[in-house]
């Protein structure tokens, strides 16, 4: 890997500044600019740069001292205000009180809960298991605001003192809250940096995240700390989104949480770490957000690129980055299990029962005793079509992700260009055939995503997808010559292929599990190759597969382009689905994040993972019967949470097994099949291994197999680290 390939950081910022000042000539609104309007929009970009500099504020907090980035900042924040809106406006509670209550109380007791339950258990867990199961708990809070606070009529949430009463500035005024949140912001980051630096708790806090066990013989209380880290967090979330609920005129829990993503470039405008530079980070983005407003007009067509700031400074600041360093594995306390490859056969075989099942199921053919679901209706194929087109989106995730470890949020950014493109081959005709051609298409733009993706790792690989999915969906998708805009007719016909036309939705439905099966397949091959080899080598380890000669860089460029035209061709069917795309709500940022999660907490890195999405028309199905019978109101209820809040669930099991559900699912099956007896011998030699070792037998009645003996010497405290001899393992990196 080359560091040259780095840009410097003043070339980036030269590029950016004239590429803005082009931008604000050709989009000049026109109006004059006076003392007055240019104060007003300074003063409101201050305003917005401070709310966003409180939630950067908890993110740098949280992930310096605790080492995890938290995706559910904002979610937090969203749950804070919708109590304060309970508390305050719709019981009648002072606003002094309903502030301490929700800020002093909930936040930090919500912020305690969630370090004891999930994230002292994520200490030693991967960076992927660690973001997802932060976006789960996102995932889930939204959902819980969702069915606490049903939407129906509006819920404003008033300004501290009043939105008229406040400081004259000649052509406005500033109300006191708004100059309340820019004091307030700057405060609390000044208190925060002598927090962090000057206090013995907040060196505590900083030494744990660096050296857990150390900094415990020093005298830090490692769990009390991580308390009280993630309850500061809460607390400033919870603040920050009180705070901007009154900017809207009703809560709407997607609108308040995507404030928490400009929050995410400010962090990374101070490179996670750095609080001054995170708080100049969200006010330069607050004061071009509100400059922007002021005086440029981008027009219909890009109606939202005052919206996307953020995400673009996100990407500027990605691409200034130091190349990060080759890391080696690590050794760690337990074994790593090798990993056995399919078979091709066998990967046939499964690929010809996911097919069957799909035509069983939708046919009606199985019968379960207690209930028959019965061929699939209307509402059932729709579910179905719907779920299988997130399948395939999410199956391009899996050499990406699952086995090359490089991190994507933006699958349906690649899924909306592969429709995008379809769109301009096949046009109104339906042809097929031009899938083919999608996705290498699409694969360039991959490989172009990659160039600067690859010189990252970790958290700002994943930082970057997000950016660049939130400005494909504010700048690419809207443009009506991208994306017709609704109500003028079907976008996407129905396809043709082979001299069909799929126009039954049962027939699309088994197309797509056909689909499904052949890249399954694919990739089943893929993996036992030298290439599928490569990609998890350097998951593994970059610096060992540098050394045996792997080229890095260039070896994640060509996963991405494989991703990019898999996720390409999927879009095509994900907009055949529904005929009309909505290029706003079709390509969001929050559906590519629960492609992520249901994909990871199947298991990531096993090709199989998306099918169990066919079961979705099941419960679908199930609950159209149970509401048809009636009298079963609890039942009807008990699979709307299911499906509402299974997702998240499931991710946060991630915490007890990362490897997903699919694996642990496949490890109990497997024995019973008659031509795997390396799995039987296997759970045969974990269950011994599970046995106690008995000391008094010291040898005489049976030997000591090495796994016992290494057992014994950890139980008596001699050895910290083992790197078993060649045969029983490998140590794991």
């Amino acid at each position: 890997m080359n560091p040259g390939l780095r840009p410097p950081v003043a070339l980036v910022a030269l590029l950016a500044g004239i590429g803005a000042t082009i931008i604000a000539i050709f989009n000049w609104r026109g109006i004059p600019v006076t003392g007055g309007t240019f104060l007003v929009a300074t003063y409101v970009g201050l305003f917005l740069g401070a709310l966003y500099a409180m939630y950067a504020t908890g993110l740098v907090v949280v992930y310096t001292t605790t080492g995890v980035f938290n995706f559910a900042q904002g979610a937090i924040g969203v749950f804070a205000a919708f109590l304060y809106w309970e508390l305050h406006v719709n019981r009648g509670w002072h606003s002094i009180l309903a502030l301490f209550v929700v800020v002093g109380l909930f936040a930090p007791a919500l912020g305690v809960l969630l370090d004891i339950v999930i994230m002292r258990r994520l200490r030693t867990a991967s960076l992927v298991v660690q973001l997802m199961v932060t976006v789960a708990i996102m995932v889930l809070l939204l959902s819980v605001v969702s069915d606490i606070w049903e939407s129906g009529p509006s819920r404003p949430v008033p300004y501290f003192f009043g939105v008229s009463n406040g400081i004259d500035l000649g052509p406005a005024r500033l109300p006191w809250h708004r100059l309340i949140v820019i004091l307030l912001a700057i405060a609390i980051a000044i208190t925060m940096r002598y927090f962090l630096r000057r206090t013995r708790i907040g060196t505590a806090m900083r030494a744990v995240v660096d050296n857990r066990e150390l900094a415990a013989l020093n005298g830090a209380r490692p769990n009390v700390v991580s308390s009280t880290s993630w309850a500061l967090g809460s607390m400033l979330g919870a603040l920050g989104g009180i705070l901007i609920a009154p900017e809207f005129q009703d809560l709407v829990p997607t609108t308040l949480n995507n404030v928490v993503i400009i929050a995410f470039a400010a962090a990374a405008f101070g490179a996670l770490r750095n609080l001054p530079m995170a708080v100049m980070g969200a006010m330069l983005i607050g004061l071009l957000t509100a400059h922007t407003r002021e005086w440029l007009d981008f027009g219909s067509d890009f109606r939202f690129a005052n919206r996307s700031i953020a995400p673009l400074i996100l990407l500027f600041v990605v691409v200034a980055l130091p190349q990060a360093r080759l890391e080696a594995g690590r050794l760690a306390h337990h074994l790593r299990r090798h990993e056995r490859y399919t078979k091709w056969w066998e990967g046939l075989f499964g690929c010809g029962v996911i097919i069957l099942l799909a035509v069983a199921l939708s046919g009606g053919w199985l019968d379960f005793g207690i209930w028959d679901p019965g061929a699939w209706g209307g509402r059932e194929l729709n579910s179905a079509n719907e779920a299988m087109a997130l399948a395939l989106i999410g199956l391009s995730l899996v050499p990406l992700i699952g086995w090359a470890g490089q991190i994507n949020f933006a699958p349906l950014a690649f899924a909306g260009f592969g429709a995008f493109v379809y769109l301009k081959l096949a046009g109104d005709s339906g042809n097929g055939y031009w899938i083919l051609l999608v996705g290498l298409l699409c694969a360039p733009l991959g490989a172009l995503v990659a160039l600067p993706a690859a010189r990252l790792r970790g958290l700002y690989l994943a930082l970057m997808t997000m950016a660049f999915a939130q400005a494909m969906s504010l700048i690419f998708f809207p443009h009506s010559w991208v994306m017709p805009t609704l109500g003028v007719g079907v976008q996407f016909p129905p396809l043709e292929l082979f001299g069909v036309t799929f126009d039954d939705r049962r027939g699309f439905f088994l197309l797509m599990v056909s689909v499904f099966a052949i890249f399954v397949f694919a990739l089943v091959l893929l993996r036992r190759s030298r290439y599928g080899r490569r990609w998890m080598a350097i998951n593994d380890s970059q610096a060992a597969s540098a050394t045996l000669g792997i080229p890095v860089m260039w070896t994640k460029v060509v996963v991405y382009a494989v991703s990019a035209a898999m996720a390409g061709t999927a879009g095509v069917f994900w907009a055949t689905v529904s005929g009309n795309v909505d290029s706003v709500q079709g390509f969001d940022l929050l559906i590519g994040f629960n492609i992520v999660l249901l994909v990871a907490a199947a298991g990531i890195s096993i090709p199989v993972a998306g099918i169990f999405l066919i079961f979705i028309p099941l419960f679908t199905g199930l609950g159209h019967r149970l509401e048809d019978a009636g009298n079963v109101d609890f039942l009807v209820t008990l699979l709307d949470i299911m499906t509402t809040y299974g997702p998240g669930m499931l991710v946060l099991g991630m915490v007890f097994n990362p490897r997903g559900a699919i694996f642990e699912m496949g490890r109990g099956f497997s024995p019973i099949l008659p031509w795997r007896s390396d799995a039987r011998a296997e759970i045969a030699a974990e269950n011994a291994q599970k046995r106690e070792p008995e000391i008094g037998e010291l040898g005489i009645e049976r030997p000591f197999t090495p796994e016992e003996v290494i057992a014994i010497d950890r139980r008596l405290g001699i050895l910290d680290e083992v790197v078993p001899k060649e045969g029983y393992g490998t140590a794991r990196s």
